[in-house]
């Protein structure tokens, strides 16, 4: 019997979001602590002009030395900014960095202005995505997907959301 493609992946990125040890439900601020808890390193939230995000990304993570740096849209919605979110984490735990393919920038290509807020002296890499064509855009996407889909209270996975109950199920 072949096992396709997306149920590998969602088994796969299931024991992930297990390992991770989201606590139920989970507000943003305690994801966050528990990744960066989880990688020894500090993890900062940083809501930006999305004129500062370039070349059409949705979110950047920047590599520093010592801690990363999530960088995120401000003006849009919680939820959406909180998705976005969830993105680069996934891509955080799922060793991304390590293995990185597609949308790589060396830190001379942040824009020259620099970020308000950022120190960008330190950073090693950027992790910046636009479009969701690669493997590891389509794991980090689901995984944020089925982070984003956790928090309810109990852990199950039904939904009342419609949309994000076909979003899942196409997976």
């Amino acid at each position: 019997m072949r096992i396709s493609r997306p149920s590998r992946s969602r088994n796969h990125l299931r024991r992930i979001m297990a390992e991770m040890g989201i606590p139920m439900p989970w507000t943003r601020d305690q994801l966050v602590d528990s990744v960066a808890s989880r990688r020894g390193r500090p993890i900062e939230l940083i809501s930006v002009d999305r004129s500062l995000i370039a070349g059409g990304h949705f979110g950047l993570w920047l590599s520093r030395a010592d801690d990363d740096v999530i960088l995120y849209p401000g003006g849009t919605s919680d939820v959406h900014a909180t998705h976005i979110i969830c993105h680069e984490i996934a891509h955080m735990e799922l060793g991304h960095d390590r293995e990185a393919i597609g949308e790589i920038s060396e830190p001379a290509q942040l824009p020259r202005r620099g970020i308000p807020g950022v120190d960008t002296a330190g950073v090693v890499k950027v992790f910046g995505r636009s479009n969701y064509s690669s493997d590891q855009e389509y794991e980090a996407e689901l995984l944020a997907t089925l982070i984003m889909a956790g928090r309810r209270a109990d852990g199950s996975e039904h939904h009342s959301d419609a949309r994000t109950a076909r979003m899942l199920g196409s997976f």
